[in-house]
Formats: structure tokens, sequence, C-alpha cells
């Protein structure tokens, strides 16, 4: 008769134990929410040993700091010639698009009508109709809240306000603003 060995008491099974700090930004919560399926995946895919699924079956998820203020900013993403203000798209023309950016870019400075047709427009002449200003009303109405972001300056031209919200990402191509025309031509 074989002799029974007394069962061995289970090995100690290391730990590592992992924190990670990131600012809260948009990427940061996408970021929280890959590791948070991470986690799931392993443990339940795994079966990680010592752990059980609490009562119904469902793992909580990691407590994610929401800031409604992020929420609530005008994104612009110039490679991708997009914007999106409370989560939702807001559809530009190329024209629309290029101005928004060329004024998001230099804010708190008055932008002159001509400086404006110049660099956005790519035309050489001062402008003798009403375009520039034509745009920045269909801009704004298309902007909704945030077209109070767009400020006129009474004799000049426009300036852009409210940086605080608005986000433009690092992306900037160069190729949206048009070089001022040389003087003296």
């Amino acid at each position: 008769m074989l002799s029974q060995r007394p069962p061995r008491p289970p090995a100690a099974v290391p730990t590592l134990r992992l924190t990670i700090e990131v600012p809260l930004t948009t990427a940061a919560l996408d970021t929280l929410e890959a590791l948070d399926a991470l986690v799931d995946l392993h443990v339940i895919a795994l079966g990680v040993p010592g752990t059980v699924p609490p009562a119904g079956g469902a793992w909580p998820a990691l407590p994610r700091p929401r800031s409604s203020a992020s929420d609530e900013r005008l994104h612009i993403d110039p490679g991708a010639r997009t914007i999106v203000g409370n989560g939702d798209p807001i559809a530009l023309t190329r024209l629309e698009f290029d101005l928004l950016l060329y004024l998001a870019t230099r804010p708190h400075r008055a932008h002159r009508r001509g400086t404006l047709f110049a660099r956005v427009w790519g035309v050489t002449e001062p402008p003798r109709s009403r375009t520039v200003d034509v745009h920045i009303r269909r801009l704004r109405a298309k902007l909704g809240p945030y077209g109070e972001l767009i400020t006129t300056v009474r004799g000049v031209g426009y300036r852009f306000d409210g940086t605080h919200r608005v986000v433009v990402a690092p992306s900037a191509p160069a190729h949206h603003v048009r070089p001022l025309p040389a003087a003296g031509r």
C-alpha cells in the first residue's frame, strides 16, 4: 500500500503592485479604460489563482475621476481636420476650419481682416467685400456656444478668446496657413 503524503502548503505567490500616475486628459482616461480591460482579461480569461468574482459575476470597474470642464471644451485636431464640441462633431468647410485654426492658434490678438484674408484665403489683395465677416458669422453659428470665443474688434477685425475652453491637438500641419506676401509687391 502506498502511503499518502500530507498535502503541501501552497507556495508563496509573488505579488506585484503597480501604481501609475497619469494626468487627467482624454488620452489618460482611454489609458485607464485599456488598463481596466487588461486586468479583467487577465483575471477572467487566465483564471488568476485566488481570485473569485464578486456576487453577480461582474468585476467592478476602476474608479475614473471625470472632469466636466474637459468634456465641455472645443477640441480641434488639425491633423485629422476635425472639430468636436461637447462630444459632438462639428462640420466645417475647409475655409471655416482654416479660419478657426488660424485664430485659435493665435489667441488674444486682434487680427485685421486683410491679414486673415491673406493668411487663410491666400489672397494678397485686401478684401473689399464682407467675405471675412460672412465666414466669421457662419463659423460662429456652426460653433454654437463656442461661437462667442471669436470676438469682434470694432474697426480692426477679430480676436480669439477663451483658450481655457479650447484644446488644439499638437499635430498642427504648417500648410494650413499661407505666408504673408512680401512688402512692395
